[in-house]
């Protein structure tokens, strides 16, 4: 039976099976009408560009999901609050204020965080704003040669922001109490160690292996969703079937928001004996730095490497097998608050 009332629905789809893996959703809410036609245009560049950034794959074609293009036979309202609970990104165009749109905006606002929903609104539509939305920021835009690029960049910064986001904001980890020591040595694995649905993952051989060796997004075990400030870590890794002696490269993120290297500082040990640190930075367009540590050198990659890693308002203090550098906090570029401890992995 189908279901007309956010309410109904939701309690429907809590008690049916949840994707266990699942891909970025991005919808927009709009009054269906032919002038709205080039902002969804807009919308659906910047979205799949973003995607595409970051190496990830739409959950639907287009990528911004719209309800003018539902090919459903289930009633259409259904079909609303389902893409509405599904969604990790929602814009909602409140240009005239559609009572549709404005209805759909208020589940929005029952179900989703605050920065899963963005309002945005036509620059010529001049109207007070509503009460219950008045306190919370919009984007306008314009459709002229002017107002697009603005608009696009403006876009651009949130799909961004929702996608660096998005990887972190999957599935669920056990709390987390100080000082942790984890071993493998009955290789039983922990729920302790969150890793992304795609990566291989398992407890072998007196350790937990796990990554993606062609998919580097998916190629990372987080501690738990817990974000560390003051860090001091020390932990074993070895390389695994590493599909290239050259580029393969173990290590981790400190203060981690992303497994990419603009958001976060990513200390790693590569094949070749390279130790190298990216520091992230303000500098487009690579917003990061490749720090060399130590060059090239011969390895035993069959072997555990002993990382040790101190992190603090004051410095940032690394060492890779006996070999260690240190760098003050306010000489950095750049430095996040906190983040995860993210182990990472690449070609192996």
């Amino acid at each position: 039976m189908s279901q007309i009332w956010p309410f109904d629905v939701k309690i429907k789809e809590s008690l049916s099976p949840r994707e266990g893996i699942r891909y970025f959703r991005c919808l927009y809410l709009y009054p269906v009408k032919r002038r709205f036609e080039e902002v969804a245009e807009i919308l659906e560049e910047v979205v799949t560009n973003e995607l595409n950034r970051f190496r990830m794959v739409p959950a639907t074609q287009p990528a911004v999901e719209r309800i003018d293009l539902v090919t459903s036979s289930e009633i259409i309202q259904e079909e609303i609050w389902t893409k509405v609970l599904d969604a990790d990104l929602i814009f909602c165009d409140i240009t005239g204020y559609n009572p549709n749109v404005m209805f759909e905006c208020g589940v929005c606002a029952a179900w989703k965080r605050n920065d899963e929903v963005k309002l945005i609104k036509d620059h010529f539509f001049k109207q007070e704003s509503a009460f219950d939305i008045a306190p919370k920021r919009y984007i306008e835009y314009e459709m002229t040669s002017r107002g697009r690029p603005e608009f696009v960049k403006k876009v651009r910064k949130l799909v961004e922001q929702a996608l660096i986001r998005y990887p972190d904001g999957r599935g669920r980890s056990p709390e987390i109490s100080l000082p942790l020591e984890l071993d493998f040595r009955d290789s039983r694995d922990t729920g302790i160690l969150y890793t992304p649905p795609f990566a291989h993952r398992r407890a072998i051989g007196g350790r937990l292996e796990f990554g993606s060796s062609q998919d580097f997004s998916h190629s990372w075990a987080s501690l738990g969703k817990k974000r560390f400030r003051d860090i001091d870590l020390e932990f074993e890794a070895k390389f695994s079937n590493a599909v290239n002696e050259e580029e393969a490269w173990i290590g981790v993120g400190l203060r981690s928001h992303h497994c990419f290297a603009p958001f976060g500082h990513i200390l790693y040990l590569r094949a070749n004996g390279m130790i190298i640190i990216a520091q992230p930075n303000d500098m487009p367009p690579q917003l990061y730095q490749d720090i060399r540590l130590r060059n090239k050198m011969p390895i035993d990659t069959d072997r555990d490497h002993l990382f040790r890693i101190s992190f603090d308002d004051r410095a940032l203090e690394v060492e890779v097998d006996g070999f260690s550098r240190s760098f003050r906090v306010r000489d950095m570029p750049k430095v996040f608050k906190d983040g995860l401890i993210r182990f990472q992995a690449y070609y192996c």
